[in-house]
């Protein structure tokens, strides 16, 4: 298993960037096209993507503007990664008006591990343009699946040929 680890600075408060985890009409506006969120242990959050994959999980434990902790994996059974199977966790830290936020997500293996850290990377930036006012526009990724680890071997060993 790997551990991936993303830091980024946003130049908004904590509170702003803790409503897009957890407000369904914000997380609509930076990753997903819709979302359900039960913000509460135990409560749902389960996004449909621009390309219709769906991820689900429950939240474990909110902290209101410092601290999430939810479980993810993906209704496409194929992907291997099934809804609540693994495990995101978000710390912020707000220091002058600014947001340090850190996800770690965890118990991803292998090539799907690297496939989510390259997602994770796109979405992370989407947030920051969210955060601080402007619009991300259309999702990229619109035409992108979740790859399978089939898919994510094969692609692998392309890199490394």
């Amino acid at each position: 298993m790997k551990l991936i680890v993303r830091e980024i600075v946003v130049q908004a408060p904590a509170q702003t960037v803790y409503a897009l985890f957890t407000d369904p009409a914000l997380l609509v506006q930076w990753m997903a096209v819709t979302a359900e969120v039960e913000p509460g242990p135990g409560g749902v959050i389960r996004w449909r993507m621009a390309n219709g994959d769906v991820c689900a999980g429950q939240f474990i434990e909110l902290v209101p503007y410092s601290r999430l902790v939810f479980t993810y994996g993906w209704e496409r059974e194929e992907v291997g990664i099934p809804p609540g199977s693994t495990t995101v966790e978000i710390e912020l830290a707000e220091h002058n008006g600014a947001t340090r936020l850190r996800l770690t997500h965890s118990g991803l293996a292998g090539a799907m591990a690297d496939a989510h850290a390259g997602g994770w990377v796109h979405y992370l930036q989407r947030l920051v343009t969210r955060a601080e006012g402007r619009d991300p526009g259309p999702d990229p990724w619109v035409d992108f699946r979740v790859p399978t680890p089939r898919v994510s071997e094969r692609q692998d060993a392309r890199k490394k040929s």
